[in-house]
C-alpha cells in the first residue's frame, strides 16, 4: 500500500511539472524605460562628484531608484504587469529619485562656487595686507 501510495505522488509531481512546461519559463523583463529621468540625473549628480559633497542625498536617490526598480521586478517575476498602486509609487518614486539627484548636483555646485570664493577672497585678503596694491589714494605721492 505505502508503494502504491508513494508511486502515485511521484506520478503527480511529474505530471505537474510537466503541465508548467517543467518549471523553465524565465519571467519577462520589466520596462525600466521608466526610471531613465532618475537615472539621468543621478549619473549627471556622479559625474560632478556629489558622492563627494552630497553623499546622503544621492543614496536617498539610488535607494528609491532601487525600491522602484524592486516593484517593476516583482510585477515582471508574477508575469503581471503594474497595477495602479504600483504604477503611481514607481511614478512617485522616480519624481522623488530625480529630485534628489539634482539637489545633490545643486549643492556640489554650490560648495564649488563657495570654494571658489573663498579662493578669491583669500587671493585678494592677502594682497591687502601685504600693500600689494597698485591704485587708490593711499598709492598717490
Amino acid at each position: 500500500m505505502i508503494r502504491l501510495v508513494v508511486a502515485l505522488v511521484a506520478l503527480l509531481v511529474i505530471a505537474g511539472c510537466a503541465s508548467r512546461g517543467g518549471g523553465a519559463t524565465m519571467p519577462s523583463a520589466p520596462d525600466e524605460s521608466v526610471l531613465a529621468p532618475a537615472e539621468q540625473a543621478l549619473a549627471e549628480a556622479r559625474d560632478a562628484e556629489a558622492d563627494t559633497f552630497a553623499p546622503r542625498v544621492v543614496d536617498a536617490s539610488r535607494r528609491r531608484i532601487a525600491t522602484a526598480r524592486d516593484i517593476l521586478f516583482t510585477a515582471a517575476r508574477d508575469d503581471r504587469p503594474l497595477n495602479d498602486t504600483e504604477r503611481a509609487r514607481v511614478e512617485q518614486l522616480v519624481d522623488a529619485a530625480t529630485l534628489d539627484a539634482r539637489s545633490a548636483l545643486a549643492q556640489t555646485q554650490a560648495r564649488a562656487v563657495q570654494a571658489k570664493l573663498d579662493e578669491l577672497r583669500a587671493d585678494l585678503g592677502g594682497a591687502t595686507a601685504t600693500g600689494d596694491r597698485s591704485t587708490g589714494p593711499e598709492d598717490a605721492p
